[in-house]
């Protein structure tokens, strides 16, 4: 069987999407850690690099972090909802015997308070406030006392950027718009996906009881969006956050 193409999958939502998506991943998901203009991502996860550590990346979708998740501390453990991405996950990390990878909805009140580190890359972007809370109190949940999280999740400002530069290709793919309660709500494709402002996650964080928060932009290019920029955005650049904090 082929793999399925884009208009074939189902809404991005859906745990089915996750799964029919994970055959080919590269193509459907964009990857925040490969386009990561100034490696800041990178540079965070090294910043907290210990061998002694264990590790939960929370949302490890086919494990894009793993490989080097697994040369930075001495335990990982990869938690996904998509049983098939799970499956790729673990053929990508078969031969590092101190990463392992779990079915999410299976595992996760075993692992409350079980881990120093827990990175959470573009996992709480449901556009239910429910749902994407639901996603950083999870990762809180993992962490030990102190524990440190990185956080990864898309710029509401970005999505604006976006939106202004695709207003003169007459095809916009971002809608930046109003909820009826008057929040901003994102639509991707026709797919709402939660959006941030930096008080914003500061403010839900520190709710959570995060402390040491700190929140800087990952950088991407035009290009990697598929636009030109106009000339009047070309001092500008998409992006989205990444937040460190202590639990």
């Amino acid at each position: 069987m082929g793999e399925p193409a884009a208009s074939a999958l189902p809404g991005r939502q859906s745990g089915r999407y996750w799964d029919a998506a994970a055959s080919n991943w590269e193509d459907e998901i964009f990857s925040s850690f490969h386009n990561d203009r100034k490696g800041v991502i990178a540079a965070a996860l090294k910043a907290a690099a210990d061998p002694q550590a264990t590790l939960a990346d929370f949302g490890c979708g086919v494990g894009i972090y793993l490989p080097l998740l697994g040369r930075l501390f001495g335990r990982v453990h990869g938690f996904e909802q998509s049983a098939a991405c799970v499956d790729v996950a673990r053929r990508k990390v078969r031969r590092q015997r101190n990463v392992s990878v779990h079915v999410a909805s299976r595992t996760a009140r075993r692992w409350r308070g079980s881990f120093d580190a827990v990175l959470c890359a573009n996992a709480a972007i449901h556009p239910r406030p429910a749902m994407w809370r639901g996603v950083l109190q999870s990762a809180h949940d993992l962490l030990r006392r102190q524990g440190r999280l990185i956080l990864v999740v898309p710029a509401l400002g970005s999505a604006r950027l976006l939106m202004r530069a695709e207003a003169h290709t007459g095809d916009p793919s971002i809608v930046v718009g109003r909820d009826a309660d008057g929040a901003a709500r994102v639509t991707i494709d026709g797919v709402a996906t939660k959006h941030y402002t930096q008080p914003e996650l500061k403010r839900e964080l520190a709710a959570l009881g995060f402390a040491g928060i700190n929140v800087r932009r990952i950088e991407y290019s035009w290009n990697c969006h598929g636009l030109r920029a106009p000339k009047a955005l070309r001092g500008a650049k998409p992006w989205d956050w990444l937040v460190t904090a202590r639990a």
